[in-house]
C-alpha cells in the first residue's frame, strides 16, 4: 500500500515537472518567426531636471538613454518568456542614419511606422524621462573643512583638496513615460508612466559644490523600479503574454 502511495505522488510530481520538460529550445527558423520589438532612443522632456542647480547631468542624457532601453530589453526578454525578441540598439542606430531621424520630444505616428517597417518589428517603443528631480538635505563637508586642514597642516594644497568634495544628503526622483505601437496600424497599444524615488541618499559634490558627479549605478537604483513595474503591462498589450508574465 505504501509502495502504491509513493508511486502515485512520483506520478503526479513528474506530471507536474513534465512542461517544464517539455519547452522545446526554438530552432533558428522557429526564432525568426517571433515578433520583434524596437524601443528608441529616451529624450528628456524640456523640465524634466527639476531642482538641478547645474546642467551636468542633462549632457548624460545619451548615456542614461542607453541605460533604460538596456534595462528594457532585460526586463522584456525576462518576462516576455522567449515570446519576443529585442532589435539591437546598433541596427536601430542604422536606421536612424539612413533616414537622418532626429528624435526630439514626441514622436510622430508616421515616422515610428517607418523605422519600424525598415526594421522589419511588429512593435516599436518609444519613451521619455518626463522628470529626474533633484533635491539636496541634510549636510555637506564644505570649504569650511578645507580651510581647517590647511590650518592644521600649513598646506593650502591639502586644504583645497579636502574642501574640493562634499558629501551630502540627497533624494532623487524618476518619472517614464512610455508608449506602445504596432507598426502596421499604427495603433497606440498602451501609454503608461510611473516614478519611483530614492531618498536619504549620500552623493559626492565636486569642486564649489557645483556639480553632482554622474552616476551609472544611481540612474539604475531610480528606474529600474519603474521598468520592472511598466514591463509586464507592455507585454500583455502586445497580446503574446500569458498569466506567466506577471511572475
Amino acid at each position: 500500500m505504501r509502495l502504491s502511495k509513493l508511486l502515485v505522488v512520483t506520478a503526479s510530481l513528474l506530471a507536474l515537472a513534465m512542461p517544464a520538460f517539455a519547452q522545446k529550445r526554438l530552432t533558428k527558423e522557429e526564432r525568426a518567426k517571433l515578433p520583434r520589438i524596437a524601443i528608441l532612443e529616451f529624450k528628456a522632456a524640456p523640465d524634466a531636471w527639476h531642482g538641478w542647480r547645474f546642467g551636468g547631468w542633462g549632457n548624460q542624457m545619451s548615456t542614461i538613454s542607453n541605460q533604460l532601453r538596456d534595462l528594457f530589453t532585460t526586463e522584456i526578454m525576462e518576462k516576455g518568456h522567449g515570446k519576443i525578441r529585442v532589435v539591437e540598439r546598433e541596427r536601430l542606430q542604422e536606421i536612424r542614419d539612413e533616414l537622418n531621424f532626429q528624435q526630439s520630444g514626441e514622436v510622430d505616428t508616421s515616422t515610428v511606422q517607418k523605422v519600424g517597417k525598415l526594421l522589419g518589428v511588429k512593435y516599436v517603443m518609444t519613451g521619455k524621462v518626463t522628470r529626474f528631480a533633484y533635491k539636496e538635505g541634510g549636510f555637506g563637508t564644505g570649504w569650511g573643512v578645507g580651510a581647517l586642514v590647511s590650518k592644521v597642516t600649513g598646506d593650502s594644497m591639502a586644504g583645497a583638496v579636502a574642501g574640493s568634495v562634499h558629501v551630502k544628503k540627497a533624494s532623487f526622483t524618476g518619472r517614464l513615460d512610455i508608449r506602445l505601437i504596432e507598426v502596421e496600424t499604427g495603433e497606440v497599444l498602451g501609454a503608461w508612466h510611473d516614478e519611483d524615488k530614492l531618498s536619504d541618499t549620500s552623493v559626492k559634490v565636486a569642486g564649489t559644490g557645483a556639480e553632482v558627479q554622474y552616476d551609472e549605478e544611481l540612474v539604475n537604483k531610480v528606474f529600474e523600479p519603474i521598468v520592472q513595474r511598466i514591463t509586464p503591462k507592455l507585454i500583455r498589450a502586445t497580446g503574446i503574454a500569458n498569466s506567466e508574465s506577471d511572475d
